[in-house]
């Protein structure tokens, strides 16, 4: 398991909303010595590992299923044909025209790549059914179509979890006019549900780590004046947690709005190994950003 949360270990971006972004060119390169964190952001750093242990979250992240990718929904390619096909989706007009198959133990298994499974409380048909029917997207057009599903049956795809790739069960809907089913997970993520967090200063977006695994690269949020500095680590067995930090710019200086990120080398104390990459600002494992 190990291995697996080492290949899949990211990061998340600044809840602040700018007006402009861009990827600064330069790199922000790691001494040869970890940088202790210090100061306001440090002590909420300390906050973060400190609640990790015995968590809901890392129950779910080093046992359970915690997958790191949006399982809503999986729809056929070319979905949809029209305007008024995806008028109808949104707004909930979907009418039932088979039978949805009822499970007998509610209950269903999710596999991992190692072999392990896990058995979960199943999502029944109904209950998808359900959920698109009561969707409630306004039509401004369109609005008298509507879609029929003809067949529902069991199926299964591969997610990225937690513990690396993960097979699940999926409710396969099949729709008038389309070839390929409309698919929905039958089982639902343990991971606790993300929260809004406030903006946070030093908070980053994880993108890589070393092969050694010394170095995690991940990009700082800064404004077009401001000056990056090398960031700042807070380590315990059990979690990471990483700390951009800038000099602001001189008062009365000339800026833009634009708010940049350029990326930064953190180097850790020892190779990170199991441990979880928290996010300074909602203290939830990242997962990666592509640059």
């Amino acid at each position: 398991m190990a291995a697996a949360l080492v290949l899949l270990l990211g990061g998340c971006a600044s809840s602040t909303a700018p007006k402009s972004s861009a990827i600064g060119p330069s790199l922000i390169t790691a001494g040869p010595q970890a940088r202790t964190a210090t100061g306001e952001a440090a002590r909420r750093a300390s906050e973060v590992t400190a609640a990790w242990p015995g968590s809901a979250a890392q129950q779910a992240w080093e046992h359970g299923y915690f997958p790191l990718q949006d399982t809503t929904e999986w729809l056929p390619e070319g979905a949809f044909h029209n305007g008024a096909d995806k008028a109808a989706y949104l707004a909930g007009h979907v009418d039932l025209a088979t039978t949805l198959p009822v499970s007998v133990s509610g209950t269903t298994e999710v596999t991992f790549a190692d072999g392990s499974r896990l058995a979960l409380p199943q999502r029944s048909a109904k209950t998808v059914f359900d959920s698109l029917t009561q969707r409630r997207s306004a039509c401004a057009a369109d609005c008298d179509t509507r879609l029929t599903v003809t067949a529902v049956r069991p199926g299964t795809t591969t997610v990225a979890t937690s513990r690396g790739q993960a097979v699940i069960p999926v409710w396969e809907f099949t729709v008038t006019g389309y070839d390929r089913p409309f698919r929905y997970p039958a089982v639902l993520s343990q991971a606790p549900a993300p929260t809004t967090p406030a903006p946070v200063t030093g908070a980053t977006t994880l993108h890589s780590l070393s092969a050694d695994g010394l170095v995690l690269t991940a990009s700082v949020p800064h404004g077009s004046c401001d000056t990056v500095r090398p960031g700042e680590v807070h380590e315990t067995d059990q979690a990471v947690v990483l700390i951009g930090r800038i000099t602001p710019a001189e008062s009365g200086r000339p800026c833009n709005d634009a708010l940049l990120s350029t990326p930064v080398e953190f180097r850790l104390s020892r190779p990170l190994g199991a441990r979880a990459v928290l996010g300074l600002a909602d203290g939830r494992p990242q997962t990666p950003v592509a640059q």
